[in-house]
């Protein structure tokens, strides 16, 4: 089979490898779309300390069951699934209560086991038996449904800072988990919602969305911004999407009092430290959250969102690539030169999904 696999920093190559097939307890699923996340760029190039190539990267799947092993009895040949990609032991307290994805021993489709970047993907079993395989629903094609695994972080996230009717929400970067953001803030009852990004370009793309204002950073002072549309109090949920200091440092004293700032992005390893006024937070009774990932019920969750047209996905997946043309791909995500991108291994046997997002371009060297 085809697959694009990771050799080291800055070396990924497209070729045959073996194709796997499914033994007890296993599926072996056709990939028809895998959607590249920010990861897979900064694996791309800087590595990760838990990936040991030469390995399949891609952990946005969706895909076709061709193989089920003895003893799966939930899916058959013919099924249409997305894979959750973190796997937990099943017995610690985090996985017993449906948050696997703080296991602490954690194994991750595309980290551990090879990923979706080729023509099929192994699911393990201990995958399938922990729920990680969740079906897609007829109205939804597999390109639609790749973006399920960026959602249900998404969908994670805001299950942790329990957003309320009439919130004031302000969203800190303007990429496709900034808007995913946005419109879940907005599927929860957000009372107003402000998109905040460095440049211009993004904000503009967005300007269809109506979100209540589109503030560009490089130009105005966000926070007094921010302060200004809300009479002096501040929003009451700020969600930072973009992985940096300086948005992260923004997104605190744009908090309100009794705010609550979710740091949704990560920071570079090699410089992960803040400087911000404590005093702040104390005396405003603020609240900072971290979240990260999510567990396989966000993915059935994220799925079911995308099912009922709560989340417009159409507003996010802009670009698709043949499997062959993946460092394009990973090129335009760097480059922000679009929102979302799609893997497709076989850009034939998704003719019928391209026909129905009439404003994705196919992206070619």
């Amino acid at each position: 089979m085809k697959a694009a696999v990771y050799k080291g920093i800055g070396n990924m190559v497209v070729e045959e490898i073996a194709k796997p097939s499914a033994g007890k307890g296993e599926l072996l699923v056709q990939v028809k779309a895998c959607a590249i996340c920010g990861g897979d760029i900064r694996t791309f190039r800087h590595g990760h300390n838990a990936i040991k190539p030469p390995i399949v990267l891609g952990h946005e799947i969706a895909g076709v069951v061709v193989e089920a092993g003895e003893d799966v009895d939930r899916y058959k040949v013919g099924d249409r699934v997305i894979v959750a990609p973190g796997i937990g032991c099943g017995h610690c307290a985090f996985c017993l209560s449906g948050r696997q994805h703080l296991c602490y021993t954690r194994k991750t489709i595309a980290h551990h086991y090879n990923g979706g970047f080729a023509e099929y993907v192994l699911v393990p079993a201990n995958a399938v038996a922990a729920g990680n395989v969740n079906f897609i629903p007829s109205e939804v094609d597999y390109l639609s449904a790749s973006l399920a695994e960026p959602l249900a972080c998404v969908i994670n996230g805001q299950e942790a800072i329990h957003i309320q009717l009439g919130d004031t929400v302000a969203v800190i970067g303007a990429g496709p988990i900034g808007i995913m953001h946005a419109e879940l803030a907005k599927a929860q009852g957000a009372g107003k919602i402000f998109l905040i990004n460095r440049s211009s370009k993004r904000l503009e793309a967005a300007r269809e969305l109506l979100y209540d204002a589109y503030i560009d950073s490089s130009k105005d002072d966000a926070v007094q911004v921010v302060k200004d549309l809300t009479e002096g109090m501040g929003a009451n949920v700020v969600i930072v999407t973009a992985g940096s200091a300086a948005a992260q440092n923004m997104g605190i004293p744009m908090a309100s009092k009794e705010g609550k700032v979710c740091l949704f992005a990560g920071l570079p390893k090699d410089n992960p430290m803040l400087n911000f006024d404590v005093n702040f937070i104390h005396y405003r009774q603020i609240a900072l959250y971290g979240t990260f990932s999510s567990a396989p019920r966000h993915n059935a969750l994220a799925i079911e969102m995308i099912r009922s047209g709560k989340i417009n996905v159409d507003q996010v997946l802009t670009h698709v690539v043949a499997l062959e043309d993946i460092c394009c791909g990973m090129e335009l995500v760097e480059n922000r030169a679009g929102l979302r991108v799609a893997v497709a291994p076989n850009l034939t046997d998704i003719q019928d999904d391209l026909a129905r997002h009439d404003k994705i371009i196919i992206a070619k060297p």
